[in-house]
């Protein structure tokens, strides 16, 4: 669940980045006139405007209907879900829910939600639910379902750890070594590998080195060679 501002500390940097964006997004709105052209944000399309409702059912414990158009799909999908949670990753904000068409708990990006509503017909919480231990070893919002998290070995360059050391890659990322050669910082992680993990790997190209786990290492040492593959003739 969102959690309340009674439960924010210096600790909660997810909870507090939340209630800055808020605030900046306040004072934007209130001084648009007096300081326009000298404000720059991105145009990000996070769905926010479904946020409301959503909260509004988590509060009652009341079921949803919506009309879901995934990125492979060419229209919505009609699916009554039990909104657990609500949960903002890289500037997007996701719905954790139990899909009753699909008989399991599903994310669903609020910016892929064509239409929703309240149904009067409530749901039951999962006793103790948490959706903060729920993803604590997971990489973005991917669910775990069943997968263990591994340690994740990184060699980076000094200057890419100093961007890492600001911006973490995960809560869970640790520096544990400072060597020699050209990526001489090394980092673990204790995360559950997905594609969304490879894909933000590779964006770091030759200034971040995978040393473990083996299988992890392929796979990223496979995407970029495929990506190598497509450019390499010009």
């Amino acid at each position: 669940m969102i959690r309340g501002a009674d439960d924010l500390t210096d600790s909660s940097d997810g909870a507090a980045w939340l209630v800055n964006t808020f605030t900046v997004n306040s004072l934007l709105n209130l001084g648009k006139e007096r300081l326009g052209g000298r404000v720059s944000v991105e145009n990000i399309p996070s769905g926010h405007r479904w946020l409301t409702e959503i909260m509004d059912a988590m509060m009652q414990g009341r079921k949803l209907t919506v009309g879901y158009c995934k990125y492979t799909s060419e229209s919505p999908e009609l699916l009554t879900v039990h909104p657990y949670a609500l949960k903002e990753s890289q500037k997007r904000w996701y719905l954790v829910a139990y899909c009753e068409q699909r008989g399991a708990m599903r994310v669903y990006g609020l910016d892929r939600i064509r239409t929703l509503a309240i149904v009067e017909e409530g749901f039951d919480m999962p006793e103790g639910f948490d959706v903060d231990e729920l993803f604590y070893s997971s990489y973005g919002v991917y669910l775990p379902e069943g997968s263990k998290a591994e340690t994740v070995i990184l060699a980076t360059t000094e200057k890419e750890a100093r961007f890492l050391r600001d911006l973490p890659l995960h809560h869970t990322q640790r520096e544990i070594a400072q060597g020699e050669g050209p990526r001489p910082v090394r980092f673990s992680l204790r995360v559950i590998p997905n594609r969304s993990l490879v894909m933000d790997l590779c964006s770091y190209g030759p200034r971040l080195e995978v040393v473990a786990p083996q299988s992890l290492r392929e796979e990223v040492a496979q995407a970029l060679g495929d990506a190598y593959e497509i450019y390499k003739n010009q």
